[in-house]
């Protein structure tokens, strides 16, 4: 009888300093600013489906937004936005298609994937800082 007194006990400790724990968690969260602003960084973008390429090198700042054909016939929009999230300089990515919305956040220097379309970007300063460095070294 003891044995069975004493799992409740703890169950119920449990339980409690769970709804506790749970509890804290809002008593000290506030709302925060948002993580998310606009940002006027330039970048450099080149779309490319596996089979063709799309959209040469383009640079941009502010927002990017160009509907492409892909070679099955399908319309895909894709848009893309310099933001500062969390005091990171990234490019927000939203590509609409018949099948849906597909978001993501890039860095500066990167390639996302959806199926056999593809976004790369880059970041112009530095592009120019490593084009600088590369006439120099020669």
């Amino acid at each position: 009888m003891a044995i069975s007194n004493r799992s409740f006990l703890l169950v119920t400790a449990g339980f409690v300093a769970g709804a506790a724990a749970s509890a804290a968690g809002f008593v000290f969260a506030s709302p925060g600013s948002p993580s998310v602003v606009p940002s006027d960084h330039a970048y450099t973008v080149f779309i490319d489906e596996i089979r063709s390429h799309l959209v040469p090198a383009q640079a941009f700042s502010g927002q990017f937004t160009r509907k492409v054909t892909m070679s099955d016939g399908s319309m895909r929009e894709i848009t893309l936005q310099p933001v500062r999230k969390d005091g990171h300089e990234l490019v927000a990515l939203t590509d609409k298609s018949a099948h849906g919305t597909y978001r993501s956040y890039m860095g500066p220097f990167a390639t996302a994937m959806d199926g056999n379309l593809m976004v790369n970007v880059k970041d112009v300063a530095q592009l120019r800082a490593e084009m600088g460095r590369a006439t120099t070294a020669r």
